[in-house]
């Protein structure tokens, strides 16, 4: 098992590295924008004003994630109630779905899954082995992100902060509901040993989710998804209110089930070798 992990991370080190780096190195645009105030005032005081009217039209708002057009200026706002609500979940699913894909179901269609395939492991060894990759590869990426955001914050000063440990808890939350998105696609290309199920079951629930959290306010439907069953319903604001524990455990019990799911279906299937 092991040898299985090391061999996951060395092969595709150039994509991890590559969503690691380059989105964290892309938020360092966030705190720098309050490293003055000449500076904030005009690329986040022009911007709000200029398009003030956008908040006038709650649907776009609600694409969006917003719910107070102000906040969302702050450096606050940005990173805890727009970029963590709509964007990272997003990020983390897509992420997770392209590198299992990689390894998996897309590997078992070209036929480089037959590597794998002869090591001396059971098919459990082999199926949590790669689930424990899609969870804390999702996991460690969204905190990489934050990280990387917080060293200006921390070192700089700016006009705008953010607390660490608050970040960190909106950094967990964020990351397992993208995680949630991942596991999805990953274990229904395990369980069918089809790349495009991957993207089909894990983008299409994210897609119906997103849609739900937006339009909540229109539908009775959507808004029952998202109280209930949806990962980003589950957000809150854990930057300002903590985990609670009921939403957290709503996304783990999704991962849990996800990947219950995909392994019966891989434990059961013929292998699609070549």
């Amino acid at each position: 098992m092991f040898n299985y992990l090391k061999y996951m991370v060395t092969v595709p080190r150039k994509f991890i590295l590559n969503w690691t780096i380059a989105p964290g190195l892309y938020l360092l645009v966030l705190p720098l924008a309050f490293a003055n105030s000449s500076v904030e005032s005009l690329l986040i005081d022009t911007q709000r004003e200029a398009f003030r009217g956008m908040s006038e039209n709650e649907t776009m708002m609600n694409l969006l994630g917003i719910s107070d057009w102000d906040n969302v200026f702050t450096l606050e706002g940005m990173v805890t109630t727009y970029f963590m609500i709509p964007f990272v979940p997003i990020l983390i699913g897509i992420a997770t779905i392209i590198l299992l894909n990689k390894l998996g179901s897309k590997a078992e269609e070209d036929g480089t899954f037959e590597f794998v395939a002869a090591l001396p492991m059971t098919r459990l060894t082999l199926y949590l082995t790669q689930s424990l990759v899609a969870v804390f590869f999702g996991l460690f990426v969204c905190f990489a992100w934050t990280n990387i955001m917080f060293i200006p914050i921390a070192t700089m000063e700016l006009s705008q902060t953010l607390d660490y440990v608050p970040l960190m808890k909106a950094t967990l939350q964020g990351a397992l509901a993208g995680v949630s998105f991942g596991v999805l696609g990953f274990a229904l290309g395990a369980f069918t040993g089809k790349s495009s199920m991957a993207w089909a079951f894990g983008g299409g629930l994210m897609a119906i989710e997103y849609l739900a959290n937006s339009l909540k306010g229109t539908n009775d439907l959507f808004l029952w998804i998202d109280d209930n069953i949806s990962s980003f319903g589950a957000y809150g604001n854990p930057y300002q209110d903590g985990l609670i524990a009921g939403d957290l455990f709503l996304v783990i019990g999704k991962i849990a089930l996800f990947l219950a799911i995909g392994f019966i279906g891989f434990r059961n299937r013929s292998l699609n070798l070549r």
